[in-house]
């Protein structure tokens, strides 16, 4: 359990901010011993920690921008600005909890988006954020802004190879900032640990990561078509490796033929740069692979990267031609079902087979 800091009574109300994970931002309120200089110049720095990004930090760029949501008065008190003039900041106390602050944000910033859809609005200041691979930390200083309430929102970014997109929450803070609103334990450098007020304080963003996705193409070709035995299928293995060559995606499909023209499967919703391997492990029948393209294992490629026009999508070809055998063939590929209603997936091996 924490030790909360002493903190000394005063007349003034104010608000500090830490970003919190996605979904959750928190402004905490204090009592302070000076008053407000409102006519100040203020700066605020937005610092983010290289590890947050685990091994995808390389040279990504994230866009910072802040919008002013309400003024303060010496006394600390808020009052809404355009366009966030529909705001009440009556009710902000001491006793306003985290969940109320993130209450207070989401307003904003569907206030935000409101007007970004049916007009234009300027950000009060923004700042481009530069992650280096191998730095501890990186950060952007946004100057010459007003005392009051902001609304600091950061544009999702993706890696170098799209495999990975971040994403943060849009969150509220005050400048001036109170150095007495800090949790126990945060680095506070050599500054002594006072209630006057900051009008250049740092802040920490903090992101989320979530996996992209891409999709495969399996495409079987046929050089002939033997009529007489009819439709005959072809199974495929797939096989996917992470970048540590561990299976992280292993499964059959088939393909059934009932002419020479191409067919095709797509696989959807595969993790973004794995590869994968394909192999064709049945042969309908009397069909014999003449040739696989490419021949080499394929790297899958996030699904928006392929509408832009980027990459070609992951896409293999197997070329099969009727050996002058007797045999058809058919066959059933692996079914897959959720077997708990949580996603707690299960599957069914079922065998290709040949039909004489």
């Amino acid at each position: 359990m924490k030790k909360r800091k002493r903190i000394r009574s005063g007349f003034i109300l104010t608000l500090t901010c830490l970003l919190i994970l996605l979904y959750l931002s928190r402004v905490q309120v204090i009592w302070a011993a000076e008053a407000i200089d409102t006519d100040a110049k203020c700066s605020l720095t937005v610092s983010v920690e290289n590890s947050m990004f685990l091994d995808h930090a390389d040279k990504m760029t994230i866009p910072v921008s802040v919008y002013r949501v309400a003024e303060v008065d010496v006394s600390g008190h808020f009052t809404a600005v355009v366009p966030f003039a529909g705001m009440s900041f009556a009710d902000v106390s001491s006793s306003t909890t985290a969940e109320d602050w993130s209450r207070l944000a989401k307003e904003a910033e569907r206030c935000l988006n409101d007007i970004k859809e049916t007009g234009s609005i300027e950000a009060a200041g923004s700042v481009k954020i530069v992650m280096t691979e191998g730095s501890q930390t990186a950060e952007g200083t946004i100057g010459d802004l007003a005392t009051g309430l902001y609304l600091v929102t950061a544009e999702p970014v993706y890696n170098k190879d799209y495999t990975a997109e971040y994403t943060f929450s849009s969150y509220l803070t005050a400048l001036p900032g109170n150095a007495y609103a800090a949790p126990d334990g945060e680095n506070l450098g050599d500054a002594e640990v006072t209630d006057d007020w900051n009008y250049n304080p740092v802040i920490g963003l903090k992101a989320e990561w979530q996996q992209q996705t891409g999709r495969l193409i399996v495409t079987k070709r046929l050089e002939n078509y033997n009529e007489t035995l009819g439709p005959v299928s072809f199974g495929f293995h797939i096989i996917g490796r992470d970048d540590n060559d561990n299976i992280i995606y292993d499964n059959f499909i088939k393909i059934d033929m009932d002419n020479a023209e191409s067919k095709s499967e797509t696989v959807i919703n595969l993790p973004a740069g794995m590869k994968v391997t394909v192999t064709e492990e049945y042969q309908g029948g009397s069909y014999k692979l003449v040739q696989k393209i490419p021949e080499g294992d394929l790297i899958i490629v996030p699904d928006h990267v392929v509408d832009a026009g980027e990459k070609e999508v992951a896409e293999v070809t197997f070329t099969n031609r009727y050996d002058g055998g007797n045999r058809g063939g058919y066959g059933v590929t692996n079914h897959f079902y959720d077997s708990d209603g949580n996603g707690g997936w299960q599957v069914e091996k079922k065998e290709m087979q040949a039909q004489n």
